[in-house]
């Protein structure tokens, strides 16, 4: 019987080993394959083009612009639009669909109604616009600052 304690005792402690092995392995092929702060480049580059017209204004700008609806943004509480008349600098702009709470929140999800997203209409948008932003400017926008309109009611124009 006193052998069997002694093998006992000699399986728990080469598990612990085992254990211990395995963690400290663990620990160093993280360490290997985090990011060194010597690799991470910080960069005062723009996010857009125009990034000096950026801008939040001080007091919302109320719009009614006729425009076509060229894509969700952020799950479709937002899209972009292109203006059906190209009124010189701004041809395209994003606008945000107001929440369940009637806001602009993001954690309250509430997305533009389904009958308006189809490029082959022509939508009258009307709200506030806010600002010119680096929204989504490298995915949607063509590296430009677009400006940003909280819609408040949209209609179909055609």
């Amino acid at each position: 019987m006193n052998k069997y304690k002694w093998l006992v005792v000699f399986l728990l402690l080469l598990t612990l080993v085992g254990i211990l092995f395995f963690q400290k392995n663990k620990t160093s092929v993280l360490m290997e394959n985090s990011l060194d702060d010597s690799e991470t480049e910080i960069t005062d580059e723009a996010w857009c083009d125009n990034a000096n017209e950026a801008q939040t204004f001080e007091k919302p700008i109320p719009v009614v612009w006729t425009a076509r609806f060229d894509g969700c943004l952020v799950s479709c509480q937002g899209a972009s639009f292109t203006k059906a008349m190209d009124d010189g600098k701004y041809p395209r702009f994003a606008g945000y669909y107001p929440d369940t709470k009637g806001g602009y929140d993001p954690d309250e999800f509430n997305p533009i109604p389904e009958k308006y997203q189809n490029n082959e209409l022509v939508l009258k948008i009307s709200g506030n616009w806010i600002g010119i932003q680096d929204d989504h400017p490298q995915t949607v926008f063509d590296g430009k600052c677009v400006p940003i309109v909280e819609i408040k009611q949209i209609e179909i124009s055609n």
